[in-house]
């Protein structure tokens, strides 16, 4: 990745440094998308939020080398999640054209994504069996304590 930002700082690849403070919004869920991020500095959160909650998930914190914001290009819909600085960052926005161009001219960027997303999938896949294993030990307490409110009950 170490090589694509230099890249894009020779401008070799037609991007736009951006800088975010700390807590600032990178950009929110069902927000059009803008391009896809790449992280030169700084650490961002990706969060995902429970609808009628105040409560997020905490789906990744990303650092330097690493991307976010290439799911919704890909996809061609509206952000799926909110993206924060959790430190001062300099990132690189790489929109549509530029990602798009880049694919095809870039058979290790190609690559890369296709790393990267594998990598959020597996993330995933290991969070999801994390709460299926909590929901199944909060059934069993649920039926422990259901059988004990029978033996109480008259």
């Amino acid at each position: 990745m170490a090589s694509f930002i230099d890249k894009l700082k020779s401008k070799e690849i037609p991007a736009k440094k951006v800088s975010y403070k700390a807590n600032s919004v990178i950009f929110s869920e069902m927000e059009s998308t803008n391009g896809m991020y790449l992280i030169e500095s700084g650490q961002v959160k990706i969060l995902k939020r429970i609808p009628d909650t105040r409560n997020d998930i905490d789906l990744a914190t990303l650092g330097p080398d690493e991307f976010f914001g290439e799911m919704s290009l890909i996809a061609g819909r509206p952000h799926s999640a909110d993206a924060l600085a959790v430190t001062d960052c300099t990132l690189w926005l790489l929109d549509e054209k530029g990602f798009k161009e880049l694919l095809n001219k870039s058979p290790e960027f190609s690559l890369l994504i296709l790393k990267g997303l594998s990598k959020r999938l597996t993330d995933t896949n290991e969070k999801m069996q994390n709460v299926f294993s909590h929901l199944r030990d909060f059934s069993e307490r649920l039926e422990d304590l259901s059988s004990v409110w029978h033996t109480l009950s008259p």
